[in-house]
């Protein structure tokens, strides 16, 4: 398996069983989106951890008096 699994959920499906594009259920994400979204959290949350850990160090210097 690589990196990323893959996300057509139709697979081999022959195309008479595959549902009509658009005909199924909504408010589900694309596939763009959730490849973007694969990206963009790992990101983000390295940035939250950094940020959080600065804040951190930035009170601790300042109730340490240096």
């Amino acid at each position: 398996m690589g990196l990323f699994s893959d996300l057509d959920l139709s697979g081999d499906m022959p195309l008479r069983a595959r549902p009509l594009f658009g005909s199924g259920p909504a408010h589900v994400h694309s596939t763009k989106f959730k490849r973007m979204m694969r990206i963009v959290v790992p990101i983000v949350s390295v940035a939250f951890a950094v940020g959080l850990f600065f804040l951190g160090r930035m009170f601790y210097l300042m109730l340490t008096g240096q």
